[in-house]
């Protein structure tokens, strides 16, 4: 069971509706919020945007302070402009669909604060490419532009099922997590990772060679993988480490004590309880 004393806040980043009559609604899905609880976190969703010209990426700072961990979730594509236009691989030239630049621009700057601040980070699908982009490394737009992509790794009717293998390195933080160095995974992405993040290391592959696991060593917690794990919901144990992680995050911040803005711009510091 998971300990759930001084449970950690889990931000989960939220992604667009895809419904035409409802264009100013964000949502998540449930199964994100159940992993985190599950693992003894309390999750709290992040809106990528606030209507009527409030810039969101103005509240960063104090979400990197006031959040113990964050959860980057999957969703559509990374728009071309986006990255300063340096997210793609030059020759990697698929339809890429589904993109919301507002979503890229706050989860770029929430995910450089994490890592500014060392703030344990989970990357899923989507998340664990947003995570690669920021910290300088690419994308293809699409697996095809692989040329040794050979299995399926889109099952959109089966979310929850197993369809492909993954080898994850034996020395990896992600192997010692998961408890094993092969099995089997869903998928539902038709992005991927065409080169790492100069500081970060690519530690997991399908049968094809496709990037499914990615790491920062000099990072307490910074990890993403390619499959949906909150979705398979047979490998609790990488949320529970993420969780630990943003527990323990949390318990250093407080003793430290760090001011917070009171009112009028002074600095005052947390209450001792």
């Amino acid at each position: 069971m998971a300990v759930t004393a001084n449970r950690p806040l889990i931000g989960i980043t939220s992604r667009p509706r895809e419904d035409p009559e409802s264009p100013n609604w964000t949502m998540t899905d449930d199964h994100y919020a159940a992993s985190v609880a599950d693992a003894g976190g309390i999750p709290v969703a992040l809106p990528y945007t606030i209507p009527f010209g409030f810039d969101v990426t103005t509240l960063v700072p104090d979400i990197v302070r006031r959040l113990d961990g964050i959860l980057f979730t999957g969703g559509g594509d990374i728009a071309s402009e986006s990255f300063a236009g340096h997210a793609y691989a030059p020759e990697s030239h698929s339809q890429i669909m589904l993109t919301c630049p507002a979503r890229d621009a706050f989860e770029w700057a929430l995910m450089r604060a994490c890592w500014d601040a060392d703030v344990p980070v989970l990357g899923i699908c989507r998340g664990m490419q947003v995570m690669n982009v920021t910290l300088g490394g690419t994308l293809v737009r699409d697996i095809k532009d692989y040329p040794t992509k050979t299995i399926p790794h889109s099952r959109l009717d089966q979310p929850d099922t197993p369809v492909h293998q993954v080898r994850v390195a034996e020395t990896s933080r992600l192997a010692k997590i998961l408890g094993f160095t092969s099995g089997k995974v869903n998928s539902l992405h038709h992005e991927a990772i065409c080169t790492q993040a100069p500081r970060g290391r690519v530690v997991a592959w399908a049968e094809d060679g496709t990037p499914e696991g990615l790491e920062f060593d000099e990072k307490a917690f910074f990890l993403g993988v390619q499959w949906h794990p909150e979705k398979l919901r047979t490998q609790p144990r990488l949320f529970g480490t993420f969780v630990d992680a943003a527990r323990r995050h949390g318990a250093v911040a407080r003793r430290a004590g760090a001011p917070l803005q009171a009112p009028g711009g002074k600095s005052r510091r947390k209450p001792s309880l």
